[in-house]
């Protein structure tokens, strides 16, 4: 874990990680300026079709007991690696603070287990 020389912080993440900062970015709600770093990083953190494909992600499909149709997606993150991504520094506080913020709450499951090793490389020594 690098910082850049405009403070911005260098981190690798796996596609599932990805995923997870842009579920926790799609739903910022803040000041302007704040705002202008999470679209650019959004960028940043966006998984690309041809990630998908080397991830091998399948599309599946089922009917809820409702009746209606369930879409999920899996993908092997081992395949698909990680991606050294650069988040501004307001990003990185940003998303640190809503993740403490859920753990305050008591708001996490077994499907936010890439909350974990988010968390741990957001806090990493040396950042």
């Amino acid at each position: 874990m690098v910082i850049s020389q405009k403070n911005n912080m260098k981190l690798k993440l796996t596609i599932s990680e990805r995923i997870y900062t842009l579920a926790i970015l799609n739903q910022y709600k803040g000041n302007l300026d704040t705002l202008v770093d999470v679209l650019d990083d959004i960028k940043e953190v966006r998984v690309l079709d041809e990630e998908w494909t080397k991830a091998d992600k399948q599309v599946n499909s089922s009917t809820g007991d409702d009746g209606k149709p369930i879409i999920s997606w899996t993908w092997n993150d081992e395949k698909g690696g990680e991606k050294e991504i650069e988040l501004k520094t307001s990003v990185k506080e940003y998303l640190v603070g809503k993740i403490d913020e859920m753990n305050a709450k008591g708001e996490f499951s077994l499907q936010d287990k890439a909350a974990i090793t988010l968390k741990e490389k957001l806090n990493a020594k040396g950042k």
